[in-house]
């Protein structure tokens, strides 16, 4: 039986409750709420804490001081004005968080933080990091990193990335899903230290100077871009295809897959 109190909510292992978890007095701010394996919250929730072990929520995560997901289902949009820490987790919406650090994930949106770090992850989205980010084996959109940067098998979609700070690269970022391309390489194509340029201002990793059919290109990006905004804008996940029907129609090449 789920127990929603003023000073904590709930929901007990393989329980079903049918509404929101949401602060309706002052009292109410400051409660954790707690979700167990096989339970599922068919509304959104918020709380000072939130935690969802093995359970899904069926709307949108807040949390004021953090949110910890394992083995979890969220259907909608997660944010924190702390910490968000997930892993073998599935967002349909896009994390919002001070630290964000995801683990063997898929996110359906948008990943944005002042530090985020990806391991074993695909975000069909963008990630944005204010401070720091740390990407391990994944793959993503694209990205924007304004602070300190550290890549190691990383893979996007756009063959371009916005960065303003230091970046390391432990392997190159590999490009995919705009099929073939004029570069010289036979494999995919990749970027790294040499494909660092300057703009009006603003640096960017950015293979545009080495594509050499870039205007044959142009029509795919904006291809790119449509479906892209289309899962990221999504008001519902049910008929969401899965990810790896969404990364084929983008012309990701299966070897780019993190194993999640």
């Amino acid at each position: 039986m789920a127990s929603i109190e003023k000073t904590r909510a709930v929901v007990e292992q393989g329980e079903t409750y049918d509404g929101r978890i949401v602060p309706t007095v002052k009292a109410e701010l400051g409660r954790p709420v707690r979700v167990k394996t096989d339970a599922t919250v068919q509304g959104s929730v918020y709380g000072e804490t939130v935690s969802v072990q093995g359970g899904t929520v069926d709307g949108s995560v807040m949390a004021s001081e953090g949110a910890e997901f394992e083995d979890a289902t969220i259907h909608g949009e997660v944010g924190s004005d702390g910490k968000v820490v997930a892993s073998d987790t599935t967002v349909y919406g896009t994390i919002t968080g001070q630290r964000v650090r995801l683990t063997e994930s898929i996110v359906y949106g948008n990943v944005v933080g002042a530090d985020v770090i990806l391991e074993d992850c695909i975000v069909i989205g963008l990630v944005a990091a204010e401070r720091k980010f740390v990407a391990e084996h994944s793959l993503c959109y694209t990205f924007k990193s304004y602070g300190e940067t550290k890549l190691a098998r990383l893979s996007v979609v756009l063959p371009q990335a916005a960065v303003e700070g230091e970046i390391q690269f432990a392997t190159p970022v590999a490009v995919t899903g705009l099929g073939e391309l004029e570069t010289g390489e036979s494999a995919l194509p990749q970027m790294d230290e040499s494909d660092i340029v300057e703009v009006e201002g603003s640096t960017y990793l950015s293979l545009s100077p080495r594509i050499l059919n870039l205007e044959a290109v142009t029509d795919r990006l904006e291809e790119l871009e449509n479906i892209l905004e289309d899962v990221v804008s999504a008001t519902s996940s049910e008929d969401m295809p899965p990810a790896t029907e969404i990364l084929d129609t983008l012309g990701v090449d299966e070897s780019q897959y993190p194993d999640i």
